[in-house]
């Protein structure tokens, strides 16, 4: 009878099959994350406003 086996990639592995193959590549995905972390930012500041703003038991 045929065994199956699921392998699960190391870090290593992982690394390498996301990395960026070009400079250009690179500089896309720098870009994204960049962007991605200003937005989260936001978002939390937003949050964080309208949280502060819907407190009126203090007020």
């Amino acid at each position: 009878m045929a065994q199956t086996f699921d392998l699960v990639p190391n870090d290593v592995e992982m690394e390498a099959y996301t990395a960026p193959k070009t400079q250009q590549a690179a500089d896309e995905l720098a870009h994204k994350k960049a962007v991605k972390k200003r937005l989260e930012a936001y978002l939390e500041q937003a949050q964080l406003k309208r949280d502060l703003s819907e407190d009126d038991f203090w007020a």
